[in-house]
C-alpha cells in the first residue's frame, strides 16, 4: 500500500511548510502520512513502493540539478516508472521538463538548460511577467500575482503565480491554461503517464493561501503594498483556491 507522501526539502528550495500543512490537512482522514526528504534520502532509496507521491516544489531548478543530477534523477525516474507520482510545482515543474527557458530577454536572469530528469518532453518557459504586468522574477511580491487558470470544463480557479512556467511542444495532456487575453493558450498545468506512474506539473502555487501570503508581508521591506494586495485578493478567493488544491490532489 502506498501510504506516504514525500516533499523534497534541500538546497534551493523555497518554504515548503505551506505545502506540508495543506497535504497533512487533505490526508487527515486517510491512512497517509506526509514526510520531508532530501537528495541524500533519494540516493539512499527512500522512494519505495510505499510512496504515493513525491513533491518537488518551488525554489530554483539550478540548485536542484546540482543536488539531484545523475543518481538521484535516475532514482526519481525509476520510482515514477514503477507506479509512483511526481508532482512538480513551479521550479519543480521546470525541473521535470527536458528543456528549461527562463527569462530569455533578460541577460542577468537568463537560463537555458537541460536538467536531465526528462519526465516530460518539450520546454518549460518562463516567466509570464509581461503578460501579467509584473517585474521580472525576484524574491518579492513585485513579481507575484494572484491569477486565474482555466480547466477544460471552463472552471476557473485562483492561485498564486510567482515565476512559474508555461509548457510548449510537450508530450503531456494540458489540464489547465493561464486565463490570458492572448489567443495563444499557455498551459499552466499538465499531466502524463510515465511507465506505470504519473507526472503532474503546475506553473502556479496552488498550495499558498491567504494566511501564507499575509505572513510573508512581515518578511518584506520595499514591497509591502504589493504583498498586501496579493494577500487581500487571495482572501477573497481562498475557497476557490482550496477547491483547486482538492481537485489537483484527486489526480494522484
Amino acid at each position: 500500500m502506498r501510504s506516504k507522501i514525500l516533499i523534497y526539502r534541500d538546497y534551493g528550495c523555497a518554504d515548503v511548510h505551506p505545502l506540508y500543512k495543506e497535504l497533512v490537512s487533505y490526508y487527515r482522514n486517510e491512512d497517509v502520512d506526509v514526510f520531508f526528504t532530501d537528495a541524500a534520502g533519494i540516493k539512499e532509496g527512500i522512494l519505495g513502493k510505499d510512496v504515493k507521491a513525491f513533491f518537488l516544489g518551488g525554489g530554483a531548478a539550478t540548485p536542484y540539478m546540482e543536488k539531484l543530477a545523475g543518481e538521484a534523477n535516475e532514482r526519481i525516474r525509476s520510482y515514477v516508472d514503477r507506479g509512483g507520482v511526481y508532482f512538480g510545482i513551479c521550479a519543480g515543474a521546470y525541473y521535470a521538463c527536458r528543456r528549461i527557458v527562463f527569462e530569455k530577454d533578460i541577460e542577468a536572469l537568463h537560463i537555458e538548460s537541460r536538467c536531465g530528469l526528462n519526465l516530460v518532453e518539450g520546454e518549460a518557459i518562463g516567466t509570464l511577467y509581461k503578460e501579467y504586468g509584473l517585474l521580472p522574477y525576484s524574491l518579492t511580491a513585485f513579481s507575484a500575482k494572484i491569477v486565474q487558470i482555466r480547466f477544460k470544463d471552463h472552471q476557473l480557479y485562483s492561485a498564486l503565480y510567482h515565476g512559474g512556467p508555461f509548457f510548449k511542444r510537450t508530450d503531456a495532456e494540458v489540464v489547465a491554461v493561464y486565463e490570458l487575453p492572448d489567443p495563444d493558450l499557455k498551459p499552466a498545468i499538465i499531466q502524463k503517464a510515465y511507465g506505470r506512474g504519473r507526472v503532474i506539473l503546475s506553473g502556479v502555487h496552488f498550495e499558498d493561501g491567504e494566511q501564507v501570503l499575509s505572513r510573508k508581508i512581515h518578511e518584506l521591506r520595499c514591497d509591502k503594498e504589493a504583498a498586501r494586495k496579493n494577500a487581500d485578493e487571495m482572501k477573497l478567493a481562498e475557497k476557490n483556491r482550496q477547491a483547486l488544491f482538492n481537485r489537483l490532489l484527486k489526480m494522484i
